[in-house]
């Protein structure tokens, strides 16, 4: 699914990507500045994007506030499922985390933003409890992660099907 960022957006998706970069480099001064060829500032603005590109397409409001206490792992919720966005500027993105503690979230949705983030494409979704039998132990040059393949997530618009009052 393929979500087009205007001028206008990626203005203001920028300026709050900044905002949230500022406030981690607050909180967390020493954290490494480049990690899988983004520096902090980039994957900082990757992860808005994709956050708006799904809050857009669910029709879901976007939390736009800067914290230092972060988001807690969950981006949205919905209905009772509480989501978490991974964006990559890979076009073969994979689902990554540092460990099965990272993996707390009901569904993770995998996006890619193209080159000069003019637009985002939701790659899919997997429910937490489908990982499990798809996870697989890789090392993408930075050790050992656990990773999820795009061949395992499902369509994102089987996610409007999901009853939200549920």
């Amino acid at each position: 699914m393929k979500i087009p960022i205007t001028d206008r957006e990626l203005k203001l998706l920028t300026v709050l990507a900044k905002g949230r970069h500022f406030l981690k480099n607050k909180e967390k001064p020493n954290r490494a500045n480049y990690i899988w060829g983004n520096s902090n500032e980039q994957r900082d603005l990757l992860g808005v994007l994709g956050e708006y590109a799904v809050s857009k397409f669910l029709k879901i409001p976007m939390d736009m506030s800067c914290g230092l206490e972060g988001d807690g792992g969950t981006d949205f919720i919905f209905g009772n499922l509480n989501i978490q966005i991974k964006t990559t500027k890979y076009k073969t993105g994979r689902l990554v985390f540092n460990n099965h503690k990272e993996i707390d979230s009901d569904i993770f949705i995998l996006c890619y933003v193209n080159r000069d983030a003019t637009e985002v494409c939701i790659l899919g979704y997997i429910k937490k409890e489908s990982t499990e039998s798809c996870i697989k132990e890789m090392d993408l040059g930075r050790g050992i992660r656990l990773v999820v393949e795009q061949k395992h997530l499902l369509p994102i618009s089987e996610l409007l099907n999901y009853d939200k009052s549920l």
